[in-house]
């Protein structure tokens, strides 16, 4: 009896020692309590917490607009030639960076950009500015003259002129 008692108990400790050693594999083996997936061959699902995120700073994304050709010419304040004296149609002295526009296409007071030239105020209105003619007031008459009449691209941040334009144009 002794015999078959030493060998159930060999049989035990091996069981058991065999139990411990799978044991130990499975739990070096698992992430997060999953089996990893080459083990099981199943998926495992991996979520990653993402630190909270602080806005500073907000800015509007500028819209993209559509440049429109018009006609430019120069022209310069008290100059009896032109007909024109050092007063806008909206009251205002004339300086650099105020255009002649029509109205009609773009409205008085609207901030234009000029295609390499620069932003400018639609101050003043003309008797030859009707429809894509825009006068750009020059300090003195010989850089009006020198300016000449060119082709030039405008555009207007403002959306509702951009509508406006498509209608016009």
């Amino acid at each position: 009896m002794t015999n078959r008692y030493n060998m159930v108990i060999n049989i035990l400790f091996w069981v058991l020692t065999a139990a411990l050693v799978l044991a130990s594999v499975m739990i070096v083996l698992t992430k997060n309590g999953h089996i990893d997936s080459f083990l099981l061959r199943t998926e495992t699902e991996v979520i990653v917490e993402k630190e909270p995120v602080v806005v500073t700073k907000v800015e509007k994304i500028k819209e993209e607009t559509e440049w429109f050709y018009f006609i430019a010419t120069g022209y310069s304040g008290n100059d009896p030639e032109q007909g024109t004296n050092n007063t806008t149609a909206t009251g205002k002295q004339i300086k650099e960076g105020m255009i002649a526009v029509d109205p009609d296409i773009i409205p008085l007071g609207t901030k234009v950009e000029i295609k390499g030239l620069g932003n400018f105020m639609a101050e003043d209105t003309g008797g030859k500015i009707k429809g894509n003619r825009i006068d750009i007031y020059f300090d003195t008459t010989e850089e009006a003259k020198k300016f000449g009449r060119r082709i030039i691209w405008v555009r207007v941040p403002d959306s509702t002129m951009i509508e406006l334009a498509r209608e016009l144009f």
